[in-house]
């Protein structure tokens, strides 16, 4: 399968998912001096991982629509740390 239709998929599959999500697409903007990228972020990593899990259209597609969800689950929770 060709890398690129891959990485299309996937990010197809993040954009479908920012609509069905909110029913609206966020355009990239410029808060305080930074720049926030909106739906185009979601569709770069939906796109690089649907690239780098397999090589169906299908799990592609399923990994785009899923896959800002893992990174932001796994990477932006703060641990429950408790000192007893």
């Amino acid at each position: 399968m060709n890398p690129i239709y891959l990485f299309l998929i996937g990010a197809l599959g993040a954009l479908i998912k920012d609509i069905v999500q909110d029913n609206t697409i966020e355009l990239p903007k410029k808060i305080d001096g930074k720049w926030f990228l909106g739906f185009i972020g979601g569709m770069l990593v939906g796109g690089f991982i649907g690239w780098a899990v397999d090589q169906s259209l299908l799990i592609a597609a399923l990994s785009g629509y899923t896959g800002k969800s893992v990174i932001e689950n796994l990477l932006f929770k703060k641990p429950n740390l408790k000192i007893q």
